[in-house]
């Protein structure tokens, strides 16, 4: 049973390798509850039938409990025998269930209790503190939760939450013996007010007071407490509380007493002040306003050793303390440093179910796990890291330590840049170690993204100045250095801590005239000391950029495993390397494996990253993104196929994984070798532009520079693949993509090229939606209409199941959308209300999350053609809250925008500028299509708000843009408002034929009406 928990002190449940088991209904968690309150006794099935229905068992009860029993037993030992299991024992008239004390959190919890009390008892205040903190987290809500008003439960409960009170009051105590009551005073108020007859807690609370300079208060507590033991009670007050009351009155009240030097990190030789700061930065996460802190140096100036004593510092005040490391040595995979937070933070007491979301698979190494390509999961992913952030912070405070920030891949420092912005909320310090980054863009942004961050801290560590390397030496060496050997040994060093002690451990005399050894030359020392398979050994290691298992160093070095182990010992003897895992080897430092990867001759190095990779690759478990590393830099040894292969391979598994940046740096080596390769190659290299193209539309923006070229070279390489290939699919994403771009000449020609080439139901649909949406856009409404509505016949024809599974590759619902649009246009409002129902309605059938937004978010846009304040609210309302829910911010955006829109429309015209704000951030990735639309919304609520002047100058500016895009759609508009606004008969005579022309009812009826009032007033600026 190495691996479940039963958990009462909460909602009960069975915990398997951290992840909750499914226990079925309230009475299964009874039965399971009722076993764990007589756990390794027999219990008899007339007394368990009695005790789950309370006293009134129906006639059925035994049979039903067997069942109950049958279930219970699945969930506790799936993989229990035929013959029965050994945890929920089956005997004559009864059941045992059999499990070890710890296995029960109750029974933890009460050990916990007791060793602290004791602790306390005995003065060892920390040691008490820490022990009623692992007690109280192991709580995740009332005890026996949603069972506990069983007659045969009730009394333990009622134990149970007393015991809970009163390790909670126990915390407080150790926490002031500790000498820490003037940071309490916040805790104890809350629980004397929570708990008022705790005679304890508030003699305590007085103390607090009266030696934070605050003795009336202190004595007001005396007298609140008095009076509600004599007024509720008629009781006087205790012993305690008399005792401090005087104590006070006469101000002999003790000072709180000195901290524990045990309890203090150890401070850094020459970092007093950044400690001092650091612990400032704690201090403050821990009160409720999360910090972030960079401590930023050159390699061994002792940023780790910094952030270590932190740690230290954090530990002893009984602070989680979580790090991840990420070796400079090569490339990492995605969210490496993050998979070690998250495996360390899920596996707390304090995570409960945020430990185990279902967004945390997105960290597996594993290939071909995650969440596919759907854009909203990767933010669901980085919610479940914050959630498990804020899980585990929320009771005690935390510390995460990311070492060598400055070597992590791009994911992990996206990942950084999104907890910055919630740190705010928790009580979290986040501490990032790295190196000068001026040279790195990624980590560049990083940082600058971190410094707009309320609560960020950049430390710059410099060398040790010359009295503090007279320290280090003294400390090192056991001596005292003699005159001028510590200033000399700073100018020679730049005061760096790491070489100062390699020199000092070599043996190096640092008062030597010569030039000293550089580090390289000392590491090299220490290699050459080895023998020869401790050295193979080591270059393997540098050439894996991270640990590895001893089983992948006999493999590539063909040794077997007790040769390894062997040739290892020598390298663990001279420090060089640790052991990372179970069977795992790392180097100590990373400046070893860098040092000794430049040292390897190139062959050499090449042939051991092949030899690396054929080794990965038969064993499985490594990344498709380490195999495309180690073949590729062994192209030269003729891997450049099994490169290719990798590199496309790493490119689909990181995008499964929302490593999106990651998926295209991958993909853009892919392309730059193809670029080279054979014309037989193009239908490849075809493909990874689309892949390249589909993932800069959602990060570069379909605006970018990367995005044109990624499309010019697509449609190029159309021409180049050869008549036998199916170009289908690229005909559909780069119309699509034309159409996001406004570039609908294109878009209609990729259209008509898919319609005459397709046999395929959905395909031919695909091509007739572009068709249509480009009918639209364009103003040709009676065309958009019928090319729409074939779609939608062709798209009938196609079993559900199969659009389905194209979501995302074919037009389903935005075909019902666009023609709900041209309806509205058109006149034919209840036929637009009707496309849009039935593409609500599919996507509900469909299980589409995007598809939800999307039928919302064209609902908006079609109440705003039709001036319908009530429907674009609701779609406003319902684009937020379904785009903030599935992490999908376009449609926030969008949802904030039609909120504006409809705000000015009520008559708060104190919102056109936020309004216009709002339409501009729709397009910050490079969005081109609709851009005449929001600003045709922006100069109607201009207008109707009497700002003739604006009104014409957004009129002006939109149209400007239908004739620079050709999106005339609502071209007839724009001239109506202008013509409005600027009094100009000619402007509506041209607004007027054009709706006629284009067949657009709905806007044609407008110039019908008799302007506004206000229209005749005079012009708030614009």
């Amino acid at each position: 049973m190495g691996g479940v928990q039963f958990r009462v002190l909460g909602l009960p449940e069975v915990v398997r390798d951290g992840r909750a088991v499914p226990l079925g209904g309230p009475k299964q968690r009874a039965l399971l509850t009722l076993f764990l309150l007589r756990p390794n006794q027999f219990v008899s099935t007339d007394w368990l039938v009695d005790a789950l229905w309370d006293g009134r068992p129906p006639a059925s009860g035994p049979t039903t409990l067997r069942t109950y029993v049958a279930g219970l037993r699945r969930a506790v030992e799936p993989d229990r025998s035929e013959g029965g299991g050994q945890v929920l024992r089956r005997h004559p008239q009864g059941y045992e269930l059999s499990v070890a004390p710890d296995e029960i959190d109750a029974v933890r919890f009460d050990r916990l209790v007791t060793a602290a009390a004791s602790a306390l008892a005995g003065g060892e205040a920390t040691t008490a503190e820490r022990g009623y903190d692992a007690a109280l987290a192991l709580w995740r809500g009332e005890p026996m939760a949603g069972v506990a008003d069983l007659a045969a439960l009730r009394p333990e409960a009622r134990r149970l939450a007393d015991a809970r009170i009163s390790a909670e009051e126990g915390r407080l105590t150790a926490a002031a013996m500790a000498g820490r009551d003037a940071g309490l005073l916040a805790e104890l108020r809350r629980f004397v007010v929570a708990h008022p007859l705790r005679e304890g807690a508030r003699a305590q609370l007085m103390l607090a007071l009266y030696r934070s300079g605050r003795q009336t208060e202190a004595l007001a507590a005396y007298d609140e407490g008095r009076r509600i033991l004599a007024g509720e009670y008629g009781l006087d007050p205790g012993e305690r509380l008399r005792e401090a009351h005087q104590l006070i009155l006469t101000q002999a009240a003790p000072e709180p007493p000195a901290r524990p030097a045990a309890a203090v990190a150890v401070a850094q030789v020459g970092r007093d002040g950044e400690l001092a700061l650091l612990a400032r930065e704690l201090d403050a996460a821990s009160g409720g306003t999360g910090r972030v802190a960079a401590i930023v140096g050159e390699p061994g100036i002792g940023k780790t050793s910094l952030a270590t004593a932190v740690g230290e510092r954090a530990a002893a005040r009984g602070v989680p303390v979580v790090w991840g490391r990420c070796p400079d040595a090569g490339r990492t995979p995605p969210f490496w440093l993050w998979r070690q937070v998250v495996r360390e933070l899920g596996a707390m007491p304090q995570a409960g179910a945020a430990g185990s979301a279902s967004p945390l698979d997105s960290f597996a190494i594993e290939p071909g796990q995650g969440s596919g390509t759907d854009p909203a999961a990767r933010y669901r992913a980085y919610e479940a890291v914050a959630a498990l952030v804020r899980a585990v912070a929320g009771q005690r405070g935390l510390l995460i330590v990311l070492d060598d920030l400055h070597a992590a891949d791009p994911d992990s420092l996206l990942l950084l840049r999104f907890l910055a912005t919630v740190m705010a909320g928790t009580r979290a310090l986040v501490v990032a170690t790295l190196r000068p980054y001026a040279h790195d863009a990624a980590v560049g942004a990083a940082l600058a993204e971190l410094a707009r961050v309320p609560g960020f801290t950049r430390l710059a560590l410099s060398g040790l100045d010359t009295a503090a390397v007279a320290t280090l030496v003294r400390d090192r060496t056991g001596a005292v250095p003699a005159d001028g050997v510590a200033t000399r040994l700073r100018e020679r060093t730049g005061g760096n801590p790491f070489f100062i002690t390699e020199l000092l451990r070599a043996g190096t005399d640092p008062a030597d005239t010569r030039p000293p050894s550089t580090i390289r030359d000392t590491v090299r020392l220490r290699f050459d000391a080895l023998p020869g398979p401790a050295r193979k050994c080591l270059d393997l290691l540098a050439v894996a950029g991270h640990e590895l298992p001893a089983q992948v160093l006999a493999e590539v070095l063909a040794l077997a495993g007790p040769d390894v182990a062997e040739a290892l010992a020598a390298a663990y003897t001279a420090e060089l390397v640790a052991e990372a895992g179970p069977g795992e080897v790392r180097y100590r430092h990373p400046l070893f494996a860098e040092v000794a990867y430049a040292e390897l001759p190139p062959p050499r190095r090449a042939a051991l990253h092949a030899r690396l990779a054929t080794v990965y690759e038969r064993l499985g478990g490594a990344a498709p993104a380490e195999l495309a590393y180690h073949y590729g830099c062994a192209t030269g040894l003729g891997h450049g196929e099994d490169c290719l292969r990798w590199t496309l391979t790493a490119a689909d598994d990181a995008t499964r994984r929302l490593a999106y940046e990651d998926a295209l740096a991958h993909l853009d080596r892919a392309a730059e070798r193809l670029a080279t390769r054979a014309p037989s190659d193009a239908r490849t290299e075809l493909e990874v532009q689309l892949h390249r193209a589909s993932l800069l539309q959602m990060t570069a923006g379909v605006g970018s520079d990367a995005m044109d070229q990624a499309c010019a070279r697509a449609r190029e390489l159309l021409g180049l693949v050869g008549p036998e290939a199916d170009v289908r699919p690229a005909l559909w994403a780069l119309g699509e993509l034309a159409a996001n771009r406004a570039e609908y000449a294109t878009c209609s020609e990729l259209a008509r090229r898919l319609v005459d080439t397709a046999d395929d139901a959905s395909l031919v649909a695909a091509g007739e939606y572009l068709l249509g949406s480009v009918g639209y856009f364009t103003g040709r409404l009676v065309e958009a209409e019928r090319h729409l509505t074939t779609a939608i016949d062709h798209l009938r024809t196609v079993d559900t199941a199969v659009l389905g599974r194209q979501l995302g590759r074919r037009p389903v619902l935005a075909t019902y959308e666009f023609r709900a649009l041209v309806r509205s246009l058109r006149g034919d409002t209840a036929g637009g209300r009707a496309d849009l129902a039935e593409a609500e309605r599919l996507a509900e059938r469909l299980d589409d999350p995007y598809g939800r937004a999307n039928a919302v978010l064209y609902a908006g846009w079609m109440g705003m053609q039709e001036y319908d304040v009530p429907a674009v609210e609701a779609a406003a309302l319902r684009c937020r809250r379904i785009g903030a829910a599935d992490g999908l911010p376009h449609f926030v955006t969008v949802g904030a925008f039609l909120a504006e829109w409809v705000a000015v429309h009520s008559g708060d015209h104190s919102r056109l500028a936020a309004m216009r704000a709002a339409a501009d951030d729709i397009y910050r990735l490079g969005l081109r299509a609709t851009r005449t639309i929001t600003l045709c919304a922006t100069a109607e609520a201009y207008l109707s708000a009497g700002q003739t002047a604006a009104a014409a100058a957004v009129a002006q500016e939109a149209l400007a843009v239908a004739d620079r895009v050709g999106e005339r759609v609502l071209a007839a508009e724009l001239y109506r408002i202008r013509g409005l606004a600027t009094g100009d008969p000619a402007a509506l005579e041209t607004g007027a034929r054009l709706a006629a022309e284009q067949g657009n009812a709905l806007v044609g009826a407008r110039f019908t009406d008799r302007p506004p009032r206000d229209l005749h007033e005079p012009s708030a600026p614009g």
